[in-house]
């Protein structure tokens, strides 16, 4: 019993200690400045992404094909966000929201974005029809805003 006592002493008496902060070391504490430093870049993503005081809804990512004189280059991975009138019932909308996705990618999939260059491509006619789309699934006025907040590419092998 006492070996079990002396054992449950020591821990109680070392693990504090163990988990103290060490001291700090005197003398210059300047941040260390990298030339690629990314910390601004991230605070203005941060800030252009977040949720704005306003009635909105941010939809699951929609994957749209990408293609280039006709033939399917890749796909691009977009996040959207869908500002809404100030008289939305979110509720209801979120229940059409399997439909919306729907709409939203079979569209997406009949206007497909063009292939510009390796990093950029270009929406056509798409945001149109997904605007009346959306105008059809949840009424005139309900969806005041389709903005697209992030869009990535996955490029076939052949485009890379």
């Amino acid at each position: 019993m006492n070996r079990f006592a002396a054992a449950f002493l020591s821990i109680v008496l070392l693990v504090p200690c163990a988990l103290a902060a060490p001291p700090s070391v005197p003398g210059d504490t300047s941040a260390l400045v990298v030339p690629n430093d990314l910390r601004d870049l991230a605070t203005q993503a941060g800030e252009r992404l977040a949720p704005p005081d306003t009635p909105h809804l941010d939809l699951p990512s929609v994957t749209v094909p990408l293609v280039e004189n006709g033939r399917l280059a890749g796909y691009s991975f977009l996040n959207i966000r869908l500002h809404l009138d100030d008289e939305a019932r979110i509720p209801e909308i979120r229940a059409q929201l399997h439909f919306v996705m729907h709409d939203l990618v079979a569209l997406g999939h009949a206007h497909p974005f063009t292939l510009v260059s390796r990093d950029d491509f270009a929406t056509g006619e798409t945001y149109t029809h997904w605007e009346r789309a959306l105008t059809a699934r949840l009424g005139a006025g309900v969806v005041t805003e389709l903005e697209p907040l992030v869009a990535g590419m996955r490029l076939q092998r052949r485009h890379r």
